[in-house]
């Protein structure tokens, strides 16, 4: 950004210079170490000019603007010969500094005091405009020209002519050129014509090489790489420039400026940077298409022009005091246009331009801001053919009816199946923004809702989608908070945050057929009071399982509603992943049990969980990403230093195999983690006290089996014995009954 003083200074010499003079004021006529345009060297050449074009006899010296041109230098000897002023150069030759012929014709002498004339001062043919020249004749000896060019006040020049050979300088058709063709010089002001052709070849436009001529089309080669200060100013005529195909990368301070017909212009994707003033006062251009890859906007690059908007892309990152949104009123003063609207991207150049302020020179930007998409909807909105049907306006598109605005103050809404009898196939952004209604019904046949279709429709309780319906734009339910359920029928693409500030949403239904949501980020992760997310039978993207998202192969659970209902959660077998954000915020969960199947935690898939004391992790894990688990969101962290945005949970304990990967993450963050642990139940137990707990248990056993076996074995034995003592008992008896029966025979 300029300062305020230098500012004054330049526009105060811009007023003065160009615009009292109705021509372009003197700037750098920069001629290149390698032109063939000098045959001495640069140094030498402008060491020769400056210390020839200047004077003590007369006035004030010349100086070159402050985009650059010649410097002034002291104590010079001005002498006279005949119609010309001129100066010994240090190297003993003459330079023009004043022509005083009254004309049409001007032949400039090849020799002055038998000194050779190898010089054009600034000011050689005149300090301000003049109509007294028509045809000017430089000698073939000439091998400097001024840096601030000695023809832009001749407004009556048609024709440049060299007189002899010349090493440095060459005409065409009238226009001085480098001998090698490479630098246009200058075009005469007043050359017959309407349309010039710049040669194929040229690579650079002097200082004012093209400006305050007659011409109505200039054609720019594609060999063209510097424009420069005031190459083709005060062009008056000129309605549109294509630099499209050239190799530029900057236009020159003041390149177009006072173009008042022009209406258009192309830039090249080469272009970086549009210098100051490049098309000041250009009054006619009411739109411009900035160069995809700019980087730099100058001071007063688009001052006093008639845009009321400019899109502006994010690689501009430097945009100067008055470059857009500014006019100049006739005391000299900027006059800002609060009206006027800048379009960029979030936290770009464009964005911090259109707020800009200087305290020091005291003024502050306040333009309009638009991102892209809402300046496209501006346009799209503004082009509409509008229809009025009862509560409704809408348009006609493609046979069906879309609504823009729905007016009605009905409780329970149900919108028409028709409008002026088209069907009703979708909605405009906000259409239904005013409605007080609880329940909104729409009709079977609707396909699409437009982004913030339903925006801060603060009563609507509940809605239902037809089967019909196809696509959701981004926000569509934002800010509706007393949305308690939502079916959303058959939409197969969800845009962007659709529920944002949703925060009574209890209850999302969704197709079977649903592809995206939330254009791949995580979906629903700001619906703080979302208890259970359900999918209908489908071949889409998503499934459902006891109200938690899945992907649609089952694989990766994708999000667990923030609000739901349990403290433990046992991930279901076979599921592969945890997805980024799945569980973030959860408010409810205290433990969450991961089944062998689980190979990747994704970033942030158990942050901020506050009831989320520990998680098992077992050795097949073998991806885990950044603040997976074990950090909580910190309320009073430094918004300078973000870093400190995550913080550890300190009562988080993980339970991971020594050596795995989940280990190898709680040692580098710094989170506690226990090795050698079961899961028992809900409780992790160590395997030391487990095997002591056996080995007393174990020999308490063999203990008992012991006692067991000898009772056993000791009962055998009586048992036995008793047995053995029956067994002679018995036969004794039948012994002595045989005796008996003996002796009684």
């Amino acid at each position: 950004m300029f300062e305020y003083k230098k500012l004054t200074a330049f526009v105060s010499a811009l007023l003065i210079g160009a615009c009292a003079a109705a021509a372009p004021t003197a700037g750098a006529l920069a001629d290149e170490a390698e032109s063939t345009a000098v045959s001495e060297t640069t140094a030498e050449a402008e060491a020769s000019s400056e210390d020839a074009s200047e004077t003590t006899t007369t006035g004030s010296p010349v100086v070159g603007d402050e985009w650059g041109g010649e410097k002034a230098t002291e104590d010079k000897e001005i002498k006279t010969a005949g119609d010309f002023s001129y100066s010994i150069t240090t190297k003993d030759t003459v330079c023009i500094e004043m022509c005083t012929a009254e004309g049409p014709d001007v032949v400039v002498p090849a020799e002055i005091e038998g000194k050779a004339v190898t010089e054009l001062g600034s000011n050689a043919f005149g300090k301000e405009p003049h109509k007294k020249y028509e045809t000017i004749t430089i000698p073939g000896s000439i091998n400097y020209i001024s840096s601030v060019n000695p023809f832009i006040f001749c407004q009556s020049l048609k024709e440049i002519k060299i007189e002899g050979s010349s090493n440095d300088f060459t005409v065409k058709d009238g226009i001085l050129f480098s001998k090698d063709m490479k630098t246009l010089v200058h075009y005469p002001i007043a050359k017959p014509g309407k349309s010039y052709t710049i040669p194929d070849g040229v690579d650079t436009l002097g200082t004012s090489a093209i400006a305050d001529t007659e011409l109505e089309e200039i054609k720019f080669p594609s060999t063209l790489e510097v424009l420069g200060d005031y190459a083709v100013s005060t062009s008056k005529n000129l309605k549109s420039v294509d630099l499209s195909s050239t190799k530029l990368s900057s236009t020159g301070n003041f390149a177009f400026a006072e173009c008042s017909a022009l209406t258009e212009i192309k830039f090249p994707e080469s272009l970086v940077s549009i210098d100051g003033g490049a098309f000041w006062d250009c009054t006619s251009l009411a739109e411009v298409t900035l160069p995809p890859h700019l980087v730099h906007v100058g001071q007063n690059a688009f001052l006093n022009t008639a845009l009321k908007e400019v899109e502006i892309p994010d690689s501009t990152s430097s945009i100067d005091f008055c470059a857009f949104g500014y006019s100049l009123s006739q005391t000299g003063e900027y006059v800002a246009d609060d009206s006027f609207t800048i379009v960029g991207s979030q936290g770009s150049g464009a964005q911090s331009y259109a707020s800009d302020m200087d305290t020091e020179s005291g003024y502050q930007n306040k333009f309009n801001f638009m991102t892209p998409d809402q300046y496209a909807l501006k346009k799209e909105m503004a082009s509409l053919k509008r229809k009025d049907e009862g509560d409704y306006e809408f348009t006609e598109k493609d046979g069906g009816a879309y609504i823009i605005t729905c007016t009605a103050s009905d409780s329970k809404l149900t919108v028409p199946e028709t409008l002026d009898g088209l069907p009703v196939r979708g909605t405009y952004p906000s259409a239904f923004s005013s409605c007080t209604a609880e329940e909104i019904i729409l009709p079977d046949g609707m396909e699409s809702l437009r982004e913030m279709s339903f925006y801060n429709c603060t009563y609507l309780k509940s809605i239902t989608l037809p089967q019909s319906m196809k696509t959701i734009g981004n926000n569509c339910f934002d800010s509706c908070t007393s949305l308690v359920t939502a079916d959303l029928g058959g939409a197969t693409e969800i845009g962007e945050g659709v529920f944002t500030n949703c925060d009574l949403l209890a209850s999302i239904t969704l197709s079977g057929n649903c592809t995206s949501i939330d254009n791949g980020h995580v979906p629903f992760s700001n619906c703080y009071g979302l208890e259970e997310i359900n999918v209908t039978d489908g071949d889409g993207s998503f499934s459902s399982k006891d109200g938690i998202l899945f992907s649609g192969d089952g694989k990766t659970l994708i999000k667990y509603p923030i609000n739901r209902y349990g403290k433990t959660y046992e991930v279901p077998k076979g599921t592969k992943e945890i997805a980024k954000y799945a569980f973030t915020d959860s408010k409810l969960i205290e433990d969450v049990v991961l089944p062998d199947s689980v190979e990747s935690i994704g970033s942030f898939a158990f942050y901020n969980c506050h009831e989320l004391k520990k998680l098992r992790a077992h050795k097949g894990i073998g991806n885990i990403g950044e603040f997976a688990f074990g950090y909580i969101y910190n309320e009073e962290f430094d918004t300078d230093n973000t870093a400190d945005r995550e913080h550890l949970a300190e009562d988080f304990t993980l339970y991971a195999p020594k050596g795995s990967e989940a280990y190898d993450f709680a040692k580098k963050n710094d989170i506690k983690v226990v090795t050698g642990t079961v899961r028992i139940g809900s409780k992790n137990i160590s395997l030391g006290f487990i095997i002591a707990i056996c080995g007393a248990l174990g020999a308490a056993i063999i203990g008992l089996v012991t006692t067991i076996i000898l009772k056993t074995r000791k009962k055998r034995k009586k048992a036995a014995e008793q047995a053995e003592r029956k067994k002679k008992y018995t036969e004794k008896k039948a012994k002595e009954s045989e005796e008996n029966k003996n002796e009684a025979e």
